[in-house]
């Protein structure tokens, strides 16, 4: 039985060693400890600095030129995707709400989950060089998804930890084929068309920005054309949410700063909202005030709002949102721990659009 004691037990001899702070991708290893005594001074080390909204910094990889973001993979003739520096032992959760599809481990050697978004099945999303896997066999839908419409399958959230981050497979060849730690995210559209498309994951975050931490609340996976409607709900309901923040340094000016911007768009149709200067003025406004300047990280009641905001004006065309698979720090609570401890399966219907697929049961 999968518990939250077992899993933390589980997690291994490295993070033990450290303490469970590295569980969370916030301690850092000793090199020794991960590569047998084998750590060469030019190898990447984790930083273990971690960005209040965007998350763990990109590797850098001398085979790359620079970072190990996607320019650098294709520079580097490696599978395109981002390469995240974390240690091992990080907890990592899906960026999207998703069904798992593949368990399974390359040539090689490094060890992948592969996952498609529940809406829009040929959007596909894999973690590569990983630890210890959480999920399993009965969570993986093989094949043609048209063959379980109807059925109850389980569907993985955001908040759910299933796996943990590690170094398996082979590394560059200037490394002497030792593997960093790091995860490997990549993006693709598979609509069983050959070649099938890589996607930049650094482009695909709210309004295809840089993908963020999700705050274990908000929903983001909608249906694009459902997103305006959460919009107009979202301002609608803007003085009741912001009541319910808890007071902070800077928070009245913030709220006031809010209500300047929002209370001219009370008069805005709904197809004006996006389009409107009071609209624009508050996203820039949130984007300079929670994205660059960091005054209220994950877990802050203005950090939900302008990941609501951002999300649910996102383009249409972009069809998913991505989230950063890890746990922002201080929120580990939050989240759903591991899937074997909450979450329930799901019946899927078939859709009236042919990309999509429908929830028949809330998920909690």
């Amino acid at each position: 039985m999968h518990t939250r004691r077992n899993f933390l037990k589980g997690v291994g001899a490295a993070a033990a060693s450290v303490g469970l702070g590295a569980v969370f991708g916030c301690a850092r290893l000793n090199p020794g400890l991960l590569f047998g005594g084998k750590w060469q001074k030019d190898l990447p080390q984790p930083s273990g600095a971690w960005d209040p909204v965007f998350g763990p910094p990109i590797q850098w990889f001398t085979r790359y030129g620079g970072p190990g973001d996607f320019q650098g993979h294709i520079r580097g003739g490696a599978a395109p995707g981002v390469d995240y520096d974390v240690p091992v032992a990080t907890p990592l959760v899906p960026s999207m709400m998703s069904y798992l599809i593949q368990i399974n481990q390359d040539r090689k050697g490094s060890r992948f989950v592969l996952m498609n978004s529940v809406f829009y099945p040929p959007f596909q999303v894999s973690y590569g060089h990983l630890g210890e896997m959480i999920v399993d066999e009965r969570f993986r839908v093989g094949g043609d998804i048209s063959r379980f419409l109807g059925k109850r399958i389980r569907i993985l959230g955001r908040g759910e930890i299933i796996a943990l981050s590690g170094n398996s497979g082979l590394g560059p060849r200037e490394y002497g084929g030792i593997q960093p730690p790091h995860l490997h995210l990549s993006a693709f559209w598979d609509d069983g068309n050959y070649p099938y498309q890589n996607l930049d994951p650094e482009k695909l975050g709210p309004e295809g920005g840089r993908p963020i931490f999700w705050d274990g609340r908000v929903f983001m996976d909608a249906e694009p054309k459902k997103r305006l409607s959460l919009l107009n709900q979202t301002l609608q309901y803007l003085e009741s949410e912001m009541a319910e923040w808890v007071e902070g340094e800077g928070l009245e000016e913030f709220k006031g700063n809010l209500r300047e911007y929002s209370l001219p768009m009370g008069r805005l149709k709904d197809e004006d909202f996006l389009e409107s200067k009071h609209f624009q003025d508050l996203k820039t406004y949130l984007k300079k005030t929670i994205l660059e300047q960091k005054k209220f990280i994950p877990g802050s009641g203005p950090y939900s709002l302008m990941l609501k905001i951002l999300s649910y004006s996102t383009d249409p065309s972009q069809k998913v949102i991505l989230t950063l698979p890890f746990i922002a720090p201080g929120l580990e609570t939050v989240y759903r721990k591991t899937v074997y401890e909450e979450g329930q399966f799901l019946t899927i219907l078939p859709p009236q659009n042919p990309r999509g697929l429908e929830e028949k049961e809330e998920i909690r």
